[in-house]
């Protein structure tokens, strides 16, 4: 069973790679989630068998700073990883399951077979104002890792990490590194002719989502420039407002050409995104979430590291969008992809 995080597309986009893997190898694959990642997973295998296994549906502030709004949602999210557990018993039962793959949901883990979660954050970053918590977030953090057979991160196990701290040894977790995830197929050809001048990566939850969907619409309508806006919705319709093409969703060649052929690439720091533009080898400008305090981490380690350029989403309503992009690099400071390679799964219990 391979069952995403529903918190964005990236979740589920970057399991494409291990779900292909292992029906290669002749296992028998079993989709659970919900929302819009089953939705992608389910479009992109239609011939997996599949369940719905209901999850904690995160929701933001529209003020930059998140922090209460994430800690009242903290008894939910809780409360859901036992509801988790519980359903997981009866597809394991129904579906002859003996190996659970889960992306970032901590409930999904059994006694009776074993249990891997996929995650870059075993040692979660509070942000700045509050990393004196730091100790108390990572005990929490390797406490629930603890109930997995393994853990397995989506980074490189050498330096420079695209993650950094935030996946730092934790004692007692088995840990396996599985290289850069991404759903990217690099040998495709790619014509720039059709390309657009700006290609815009929308990710994340809401309302931060749509939030910046509207600043970037404002400041770039009229502009003359080309661009092409990806959604993260797959149930919504394509629309064109004026220079602006809006694609709910495309395929993963699609989006290969579109990050190879475009001028510049404006998106969120989200983890999976970043992998992405990795594979590609492709910097971009990072709009981390309001308060989301990883994205922030990332953005700057990666504008330090390998040549991307950031700004915070409040800048943006200060100075043009088209000034920020006049200023960033468009090479990445060389680094060399790290290819996925699926480790060798835990035994059967």
């Amino acid at each position: 069973m391979v069952s995403p995080l529903n918190w964005g597309l990236g979740h589920a986009t970057r399991l494409i790679p291990i779900i292909e893997e292992l029906i290669l190898q002749g296992h028998y694959v079993l989709l659970a989630g919900d929302g819009s990642s089953l939705a992608i997973l389910r479009d992109a295998f239609p011939q997996l068998d599949w369940q719905t296994l209901p999850g904690f549906n995160v929701s933001l502030s529209r003020r930059r700073s998140q922090c209460l709004q994430l800690l009242l949602q903290v008894p939910a999210f809780l409360s859901s990883i036992k509801k988790e557990h519980t359903a997981v018993k009866n597809v394991i039962n129904q579906y002859a399951i003996d190996l659970i793959i889960s992306d970032n949901r901590y409930g999904l883990y059994s006694k009776h077979v074993a249990s891997v979660i996929i995650t870059h954050q075993t040692n979660p970053y509070p942000g700045k104002y509050l990393v004196w918590m730091r100790p108390f977030t990572k005990r929490l953090s390797t406490r629930l890792l603890k109930h997995f057979d393994e853990c397995w991160l989506p980074d490189s196990e050498s330096k420079p990490k695209l993650s950094g701290t935030l996946s730092s040894p934790s004692k007692g977790l088995i840990t396996k590194y599985l290289g850069y995830l991404s759903r990217i197929n690099t040998n495709i050809k790619t014509n720039r002719s059709s390309a657009p001048d700006i290609l815009v990566i929308l990710s994340g939850p809401e309302p931060q989502r749509t939030l910046l969907e509207t600043i970037l619409i404002k400041q770039l309508k009229g502009s003359g420039l080309k661009t092409t806006m990806l959604c993260a919705q797959p149930e919504r319709d394509k629309e064109q407002i004026e220079n602006i093409t809006l694609l709910p969703h495309c395929s993963p060649d699609e989006y290969y050409k579109l990050i190879m052929n475009s001028e510049h690439i404006i998106c969120r720091s989200g983890y999976s995104t970043l992998m992405d533009l990795m594979v590609c080898q492709k910097t971009a400008l990072l709009i981390p979430t309001p308060g989301q305090y990883e994205q922030e981490y990332l953005a700057k380690r990666a504008s330090k590291l390998f040549g991307f350029s950031t700004i915070s989403q409040n800048h943006l309503k200060s100075k043009e969008i088209t000034h920020f992009l006049s200023t960033c690099s468009k090479t990445m400071k060389t680094v060399t992809p790290v290819k996925f390679k699926l480790p060798l799964l835990p035994p059967k219990k």
